[in-house]
C-alpha cells in the first residue's frame, strides 16, 4: 500500500503556506526560521501523536516558565563548514559560534535536570553538544566587542606594547613640531591628521618646502598641503611595522580558533540542527497558546510508518 502523501496542489487548495507564515514569528533564529517554512503534513499517525507529544510538552514548560528561549543563537553551519577549508572566521562570527554553543549548554543542562516531567524535549537537547574547549578558547581570545584581547597570546602582547611606545613616540615628535613652528605661519592648522595610513602635519601650500616632509594629500581648494616632516618617516615607518605585526598575529590567532572550529565542525552543525528543531517545536507551543488551540485526537488513516503491503 502506498504513503499518503498531499499533493502540492492541495496544500496550495489549502492554503497551508499561510498558516505556515503564522507560525514563523513565533521562531527565534534562522534555522527554525527555516524548518517552519518548509514544515509538511505526515501521513505517519506515530509521527502525527510524535508532533503533538512534543508541542504538548512544550506548552507544558512554556506554562511553568522553563527558560528554553533560542535567543543567543546563530546558524553557524556556513561558518563550520568553511573552518574545515580553513577559511579565517572572523572575530564577530566566531563570538556568533560561541554564544550558539553556550545557548546549546544552558538548554541540555536545563532539559537534562527536567528529564522527568519533560522527556521528549530533554531527549532532543541531550543530542545538543557543547564544544566547551572551544567556548573556552574563544571567549579567552576575543572581547565581547569583537576585540582581539592582548592576552590572546604573549606574541600579541608584546606586540601592542611595541606599538604603543611607537605610537608615542611618533605623536611627541609631531607634537614638538607643531609647537616649533605655531608661530612661524607656515601651518593651516595646528593639528595632527593622517593621510594613507601616515601622520601628516597640515601646511599652506603657497609655503611648501618649509618643512621639509612628503607631501600626501592636499586639500579640495589646494591651499593647504598634508606632509610627513622628513623627520618624523622612520618613527612612521616602525609605527606602521608594529600595525603589519599586529595584524600579522591577529590573523594567525584567528587562524588557530578556525582549526579549532574545523575540528568541531560536526558537532556544531549537529548541534545547530538540533537547536532548530527546538525552536520549531517551541514556536508551535507559541503559536498554540496564542491562537488557544485545542490538542486533536488522531486517528488511524493509512500505514503505520515501516508497514509492509498486504
Amino acid at each position: 500500500m502506498d504513503t499518503f502523501m498531499i499533493d502540492p496542489k492541495s496544500l496550495h487548495t489549502l492554503e497551508f503556506s499561510k498558516v505556515l507564515s503564522k507560525l514563523v514569528p513565533y521562531t527565534s533564529f534562522s534555522g527554525g526560521v527555516d524548518l517552519a517554512r518548509g514544515l509538511t503534513p505526515t501521513s505517519y499517525l506515530d509521527e502525527a501523536q510524535m508532533r503533538q507529544r512534543e508541542t504538548g510538552e512544550a506548552r507544558a514548560m512554556i506554562e511553568a516558565k522553563v527558560n528554553v528561549t533560542l535567543g543567543g543563537v546563530y546558524d553557524v553551519r556556513d561558518l563550520a563548514t568553511g573552518a574545515q577549508r580553513s577559511v579565517i572566521i572572523e572575530p564577530g562570527d566566531l563570538l556568533n559560534i560561541r554564544s550558539t554553543m553556550r545557548r546549546a549548554t544552558t538548554i541540555k543542562r536545563t532539559l537534562g535536570r527536567m528529564k522527568q516531567q519533560y522527556p521528549l524535549m530533554a531527549d532532543l537537547a541531550q543530542q545538543a553538544e557543547e564544544c566547551i574547549e572551544l567556548q573556552d578558547s574563544i571567549g579567552s581570545a576575543i572581547e565581547d566587542s569583537g576585540e582581539i584581547k592582548d592576552s590572546a597570546s604573549a606574541r600579541l602582547a608584546i606586540i601592542r606594547r611595541e606599538l604603543q611606545v611607537a605610537f608615542d613616540r611618533l605623536q611627541t615628535r609631531l607634537n614638538r613640531l607643531l609647537n616649533v613652528h605655531a608661530k612661524s605661519g607656515f601651518l593651516q592648522e595646528q593639528l595632527i591628521t593622517t593621510r594613507n595610513g601616515r601622520y601628516v602635519i597640515p601646511i599652506k601650500a603657497d609655503h611648501k618646502g618649509k618643512i621639509p616632509g612628503i607631501v600626501h594629500d592636499s586639500s579640495s581648494s589646494g591651499a593647504t598641503l598634508f606632509i610627513e616632516p622628513i623627520e618624523t618617516v622612520e618613527l612612521n615607518n616602525k609605527w606602521r611595522e608594529m600595525q603589519l605585526e599586529e595584524e600579522k598575529e591577529i590573523r594567525r590567532i584567528l587562524l588557530a580558533l578556525t582549526d579549532l572550529v574545523g575540528a568541531v565542525s560536526d558537532k556544531i552543525i549537529r548541534t545547530v540542527e538540533v537547536l532548530a528543531y527546538i525552536d520549531l517545536v517551541m514556536a508551535k507551543a507559541h503559536y498554540a497558546d496564542a491562537i488557544r488551540a485545542t490538542e486533536p485526537t488522531l486517528v488511524p488513516f493509512g500505514p503505520k510508518r515501516g508497514s509492509s503491503p498486504k
